[in-house]
């Protein structure tokens, strides 16, 4: 699957220092990916800095990650804290 923005949630903050949930069928290996959350840089005005909280594999063996954002020239890539 691929990022679905039904599915995003912000739940407060300002650019740099927002929070976000999201839910989503994919696994975590996916939505870590480079590139996963692009469309969510124009759609929520996602920046670096940021942090989602993504429940994944939703409707399976769901799991709960938190992760941080980085932005670079419209671009997304998050990092996994462990």
């Amino acid at each position: 699957m691929s990022y679905d923005a039904s599915t995003m949630r912000l739940m407060g903050g300002v650019p740099g220092q927002q929070l976000f949930l999201y839910r989503t069928a994919d696994a975590i290996a996916a939505v870590d990916d480079n590139g996963y959350f692009d469309t969510a840089v124009d759609e929520y005005n996602l920046s670096t800095g940021d942090l989602i909280l993504a429940v994944t594999s939703f409707g399976g063996t769901q799991a709960l990650s938190a992760l941080v954002v980085g932005v670079n020239a419209g671009q997304a890539s998050v990092t996994l804290l462990a």
